[in-house]
Order: structure tokens, then sequence, then C-alpha cells
């Protein structure tokens, strides 16, 4: 068998590389000792960390009744889609006032009340004090907001506000079937323009 040229590369059974391989053969086959030739170094990219959005850190904000009304007021659309502002502190007595007023999306009037402390079962029984002042001086209600979009011949519902429900609460919000009940826990955030809020409806608690 005659030698190997150098214009003839070879594969590992020493027969002769198809045409055009020739081309490419060195840099796959390991080089002779001897011939001076290297195989070429391939191009390093360096390490690119992949892109990612910052992380926000929220911190709890610390806020007062009064604070904490004017941002529920301000961000009621995220408590439920469609709710507006009717009115706010009603005055309702012997039942103290009412936190909030506010029509849904069915137009069916929606009673408001929120509570700061951790500690609120109170909170229940001012809500339903508020739903039977509504009852009965419904007539006056109408009149004080006719223009307001309420179907007052649907059953007003009320929505309780607090950073937490008790279990006792829980359970007893589970035997009320009127009026229509939702408890929702919220959660007060520092934000770079200020106190923000999030909303958590309790459910099958």
């Amino acid at each position: 068998m005659e030698p190997n040229d150098a214009g003839n590369p070879t594969g590992a059974s020493g027969r002769p590389l198809g045409r055009g391989l020739e081309d490419i053969s060195h840099l796959f086959l390991s080089p002779r000792a001897g011939d001076g030739r290297t195989r070429p170094a391939l191009p390093v990219r360096p390490y690119e960390p992949a892109s990612s959005p910052p992380v926000v850190q929220l911190r709890p904000a610390s806020v007062t009744r009064e604070r904490l009304a004017t941002i529920v007021l301000e961000t009621l659309v995220a408590l439920e889609d469609g709710l507006r502002v009717v009115d706010a502190k009603i005055p309702c007595q012997p039942c103290g006032e009412i936190d909030l007023l506010a029509v849904d999306r069915t137009g069916k009037l929606a009673i408001v009340d929120f509570e700061t402390a951790t500690v609120n079962d109170g909170l229940l029984i001012r809500g339903l004090g508020h739903f039977d002042w509504i009852l009965r001086h419904l007539p006056n209600v109408q009149r004080m907001y006719p223009s307001a979009g309420v179907d007052f011949s649907l059953p007003p519902r009320l929505v309780l506000l607090a950073p937490q429900f008790s279990s006792l609460l829980r359970r007893v919000v589970r035997q009320i079937t009127r009026p229509h009940l939702d408890c929702v826990r919220y959660h007060t955030v520092e934000t770079p323009h200020g106190p923000g809020i999030l909303f958590e409806p309790v459910v099958g608690d």
C-alpha cells in the first residue's frame, strides 16, 4: 500500500477520505506526531447570567384606621370587580357608623365594614347591626341615593374586612344564610408610593 501524502488525509482505517472531507479533516483527526499541525481552539464565550426581573421585597405596613379607610376607598375595584362607592361613614344610631356603602355589578347594595385589630369578633355583630338598620330604613336610604344605580328590590349584602378572622367567627359565618356575607382578609404593605393593600377572600375556612 502506498503511503499517504500530505494532500490526501486518511481516516482511522487508513483509507482515503471522501471528496470534500479532506478540507475539514483536520478538525476531527488527531495530529500525527511531528507533523507540526494542531487543532484550532474553539472560541470560548464569556458566561452571561440569565436576565430576570428585579425582585421586589414587600414589607408589612402599619396604618391607622383613617388611613385604611382612604386606601380601601381608592382601591375598591381590587376588592371586587365592578364594585363602586356610594358613600362612606354613614351614621346609623344606635349601631355606630357604616364604614362604606357600595354597589356591586348586579346593582346590589353592599355594606362594607372593616377593622384593623387582629382580634375582631365584634366586627360581625357590628356588620349585622348595620344590615338590620339598612333594612329598617330602606325607604330613607333609597331617597338618600336616588342616582347611585342601586337596585333596592335586591337584598343588601355584607362585606367584612379584617387582617384575620378567628376560627369561632368563621364557624358562626358558615351558619348565617342572611344576609349574603363575605369575609375578606387584607394585608397592608409598603410600596415606593406609600402603603398598599392586598385582599384575600376567606374561602372554605
